[in-house]
C-alpha cells in the first residue's frame, strides 16, 4: 500500500551525493527520505555497475532451478541464497518451490509449469510496508491503538514462466527472446503531466492564498494518481457518453469467457497518497468487518467513500505481467455501522465484474493482512474508474488537472513502427498541490508542464534457467567470486 509523506524529493538526475542538515532548521520527512534514496541509488548503481545485470555470489548461488515431479502437479525448487538484479539485492532465505513461493500465491489449477520448454525468471520490485501489513512496526509503548511510526520497504520477488511453445530458441536465445517477449508486454510506458495554476502570477505571503491561486485546496496535498486497469488510453474527443459506456463494452465476452471490449487503460486518483486504508477483520458478501476505524473523520470512512478491498495476495498480483484475474472492483460504501465495525459495500467484492471471471478473493486471514483502501475520485458510473483519456487536461479537484500522454514523441505512427505507450496496472504519479504558490510541484518543458514516466513501480527482471522439453534445467545466471575471500 502507500505511504503517509509529504512528496519524493530523490531526482537521480541532480547528482546530489548527501543531505546536509544546518542547525536550528526545519526537518521534513521528504528530507529523510531523500538522504536514504541517495545512498540507495549510489550502492545499486555500483553493484549494477561491477556484477552487471544479474549475478549470484558464488559462496551463496540463489534461485537454482531443479525439477520435481510430484503427484498431481509438476513443480520446481527454487533454491535458497542471494541474487542481485541491477544493483538490487533479491534473498530466498529458504527453499521453496514455484507453486509454493511465499509472494507468488501460485494458483496451480492456472498456473500449471508446462512440459515443453520455458524459461523461469525472476521479477522483483519493492512494496511499501505499513504496520497494517506488519504490525510488528508499531511501538506498543504508544499504545496498543496508537499511532503507527515510520513505514517500511520491502524488496519482494517472484519466480514466473514463460512458455516457448514451437518455437524453441534453447538455451543459447532463451534469455534473448523473453527480453523480446517482455519489452513487446511493456511497451513504452504511457505518461502524465500535472498542473493547477495557469497564468505568471506566484504569491509570496506565506500565509496568503493568491486569488489568482489555480489550487484551492485548504491544506497541501500529496495527491496519487494509479492506474487501475492495464491498457492504452482513448483518444481525446472520445465522447463523455463514449466513456461512460467503457464498462459496459467490456461486458462483451468471447466464449472463452475472455473480454472482447476495448482494452482501455483506468486510472484512479487519492488527495493523501492513498495512505487512507483500514485493517479489516472479515469479510461476507458486501459486509466488511474492521479491525479499527481511520485516525480521524477526515482520514477515516464514511458513507459515500470509494474503497478497494485488497491483501498481500491480490497487492503482489498486480505485477503479474500476464494478468490472472481482473483487479478489484472499485465499491462504494452505503452503510457504516460505527460500534459494530462494519461498512456495507454496494456490491459484493468477489462477484464477477461483467466482462470475465471474479477478482481473487480476498478474505478475513490475518496471515494475509487484507485492508480497504480509500479512493477520492468521482467516477461518472457508480463505483467506476476513470478511463484514461489521452492528450486533454482531466480536473481531479480544487483546481488540480493532469494529462495522459500515449508516448513520449507524439509523432511517430504506430503502423509505421512506432509504439503508443501502454498504462500498466500499479504505474502511479505523485503530485505535490501546495497552498502559497496555488500549484502543484511539477517539472516543466517549453510547452508547460512536461509529460513524465510514471514514479513507480520498477520492476526488475533476471532470467534464471531455461527449462527443455527433455533433461535437466540450464541456468542462466553467472555466478562471481567476491573481491575479498
Amino acid at each position: 500500500m502507500a505511504v503517509d509523506i509529504s512528496r519524493v524529493s530523490f531526482d537521480p538526475s541532480k547528482h546530489y551525493s548527501q543531505l546536509i542538515h544546518q542547525q536550528g532548521r526545519v526537518t521534513l520527512d521528504a528530507d529523510a527520505n531523500e538522504q536514504a534514496a541517495v545512498l540507495l541509488h549510489y550502492l545499486r548503481t555500483v553493484v549494477a555497475d561491477l556484477l552487471g545485470p544479474a549475478a549470484c555470489p558464488e559462496a551463496a548461488p540463489g534461485f537454482s532451478v531443479t525439477l520435481v515431479e510430484k503427484a498431481p502437479d509438476r513443480d520446481f525448487e527454487i533454491g535458497p541464497g542471494r541474487l542481485y538484479v541491477d544493483g538490487l539485492l533479491v534473498e530466498n532465505d529458504h527453499p521453496t518451490t514455484y507453486l509454493s513461493q511465499p509472494e507468488g500465491f501460485v494458483d496451480p489449477d492456472a498456473a500449471a509449469v508446462p512440459v515443453g520448454p520455458f524459461i523461469a525468471y525472476l521479477r522483483a520490485w519493492e512494496r511499501e510496508i505499513t504496520a497494517i501489513q506488519d504490525p510488528s512496526i508499531r511501538e506498543i509503548a504508544l499504545g496498543s491503538a496508537g499511532p503507527d511510526t515510520a513505514a517500511r520497504a520491502k524488496v519482494v520477488w517472484q519466480v514466473a514462466l514463460y512458455g516457448f511453445g514451437d518455437e524453441d530458441p534453447g538455451s543459447e536465445g532463451a534469455a534473448a527472446a523473453l527480453r523480446a517477449w517482455l519489452d513487446g508486454l511493456h511497451r513504452p510506458p504511457g505518461l502524465m503531466a500535472a498542473q493547477a495554476r495557469h497564468d505568471g502570477t506566484r504569491p509570496t505571503e506565506a500565509c496568503t492564498i493568491s486569488p489568482q491561486a489555480r489550487f484551492r485546496g485548504p491544506e497541501n496535498q500529496l495527491y496519487r494518481v494509479q492506474i487501475h486497469t492495464s491498457g492504452v488510453g482513448v483518444a481525446a474527443g472520445y465522447g463523455e457518453t463514449a466513456l461512460q459506456a467503457v464498462p459496459a463494452a467490456r461486458q462483451k465476452t468471447s466464449a472463452k469467457g475472455k473480454p472482447t471490449g476495448p482494452d482501455v487503460a483506468t486510472f484512479v486518483w487519492s488527495r493523501e497518497n492513498a495512505s487512507v486504508a483500514v485493517p479489516v477483520v472479515s469479510v461476507a458478501g458486501p459486509v466488511v468487518t474492521v479491525a479499527a476505524w481511520g485516525r480521524d473523520s477526515r482520514l477515516g470512512l464514511d458513507v459515500g467513500d470509494l474503497v478497494e478491498l485488497v491483501d498481500d495476495a491480490t497487492a503482489v498480483h498486480a505485477a503479474d505481467d500476464v494478468a490472472s484475474a481482473p483487479p478489484q472492483g472499485i465499491h462504494r460504501i452505503v452503510a457504516v455501522d460505527v460500534p459494530g465495525r462494519t461498512v456495507t459495500l454496494d456490491a459484493d467484492p468477489h462477484s464477477a465484474p461483467g466482462w470475465g471471471p471474479p477478482p481473487l478473493t480476498v478474505s478475513g486471514d490475518p496471515e494475509l493482512h487484507p485492508y480497504l483502501r480509500r479512493w477520492d475520485h468521482r467516477p461518472p458510473r457508480e463505483s467506476q474508474p476513470l478511463p484514461v483519456v489521452l492528450d486533454t487536461w482531466i480536473p481531479l479537484e480544487d483546481g488540480v488537472e493532469v494529462r495522459f500522454a500515449g508516448r513520449l514523441d507524439p509523432v511517430p505512427n504506430p503502423k509505421k513502427g512506432g509504439k503508443p505507450g501502454r498504462f500498466r496496472r500499479g504505474d502511479h504519479w505523485l503530485v505535490p498541490a501546495r497552498t502559497i504558490p496555488g500549484d502543484v510541484l511539477w517539472p516543466q518543458d517549453e510547452d508547460g508542464p512536461a509529460p513524465v514516466p510514471p514514479h513507480g513501480v520498477a520492476y526488475r527482471y533476471a532470467p534464471l534457467a531455461y527449462v527443455p522439453a527433455q533433461g535437466d534445467p540450464v541456468s542462466l545466471v553467472p555466478h562471481f567470486k567476491p573481491l575479498f575471500p
